[in-house]
Order: C-alpha cells, then sequence, then structure tokens
C-alpha cells in the first residue's frame, strides 16, 4: 500500500511528473542565474571601481566578457613574449656551448678534424630557430667539412672504428676533466 497522503490520488506516470517538476527545476535555474549575476555584479563594482549599484544584467555580462578579453589577450601577449625570450636564452647557450666545443676539438690532437666539422654541422642543423629563417641561417654558419689549413700538417688521427681510445692525456682540456663513467 501507499503511504496516507497519496491513497486518494492516482499514481502520475513518468510524463506528467515530468511536467510538474518542470516549473520547479525551472525556477531553481533562475535563481542561480540570479545569484551569479548578483555576485558578478558586486565583483565588477569593485573591479572597475564604480559608484552604481543599479547596473543592467546585460551591462553586467558586457563587462564581465570585456574584462576576461583583456585578461586573455594580456596573458597570451605575456606568454608569447617569454616565449621568444626563452627561446632566444636557449640559443644563445647553445651556440655558447657549441663554441666550447669546437674550442675543445681544436686543442685535441687526437680528433679527426672531418669529424669533428661534422658533429658541428649537425649540431647546427640540430638548433632550433624559426622555421621561415632555418634553412638561410644553416647555410650562412655551415662549418667547412674539409680539412682546415691548422689541421693539415697534422695528419695523425684515431680511425672512426680503432680499438684504441684515446686517453685524457692526448687532450690537455680532457686531462683536467675527470667524468663519471657507467663501465
Amino acid at each position: 500500500m501507499s503511504g496516507p497522503g497519496r491513497s486518494h490520488l492516482k499514481p502520475c506516470s513518468a510524463n506528467e511528473e515530468r511536467k510538474l517538476r518542470k516549473p520547479l527545476i525551472e525556477r531553481k535555474r533562475r535563481e542561480r542565474i540570479n545569484t551569479c549575476l548578483e555576485q558578478l555584479k558586486e565583483t565588477v563594482i569593485k573591479a572597475f571601481h564604480l559608484d552604481q549599484s543599479k547596473l543592467e544584467k546585460a551591462d553586467i555580462l558586457e563587462m564581465t566578457v570585456r574584462h576576461l578579453q583583456n585578461i586573455q589577450t594580456s596573458r597570451s601577449a605575456g606568454e608569447a613574449s617569454r616565449g621568444v625570450d626563452a627561446q632566444q636564452r636557449f640559443s644563445t647557450g647553445y651556440i655558447q656551448c657549441m663554441h666550447e666545443l669546437h674550442s675543445l676539438l681544436l686543442t685535441c690532437d687526437w680528433m679527426d678534424p672531418a669529424l669533428g666539422a661534422r658533429l658541428l654541422n649537425h649540431l647546427l642543423k640540430s638548433l632550433p630557430r624559426p622555421e621561415g629563417r632555418k634553412a638561410e641561417l644553416v647555410q650562412d654558419y655551415e662549418v667547412d667539412t674539409s680539412l682546415p689549413v691548422e689541421y693539415e700538417a697534422e695528419k695523425t688521427s684515431v680511425p672512426l672504428h680503432s680499438d684504441v681510445v684515446p686517453g685524457p692525456t692526448q687532450c690537455p682540456l680532457l686531462r683536467s676533466l675527470h667524468m663519471w663513467r657507467p663501465w
């Protein structure tokens, strides 16, 4: 049996029940909208230092949209400039490392100059650059892979696939380095 209050009422179908609930749901939805608009109104008045407490709902929404667009524009401009700065710092550091590697290669008499030039070319081509300028910059700064004049007098290089690995005593800069190696 059903409860004492429902004994004289006939059971409602799902469709009828939906029709009865619809106005209640709509009223709650409007209450939520008005509560949020009231909160936005207070926030807008404080943010824009307005003395008006009588703003229309449309004015509140327009000011909120404009404010959010301004925030979004300033954020994207800030992110773009930070991205460019980070890219420039990375490129500067990368090029400094290439210069140090070049200096190291010049002092190591056991290094094949052609291999060193190929290594520097590879590193130069791997440097991330804006897409429009990448090809032209690589062409401008490409290292000549032929034997440089300073290397032609010394042709005592270690073959690429040799079992003999040059020790740190053969390169003055490597002598001072103490590297950790996993083997």
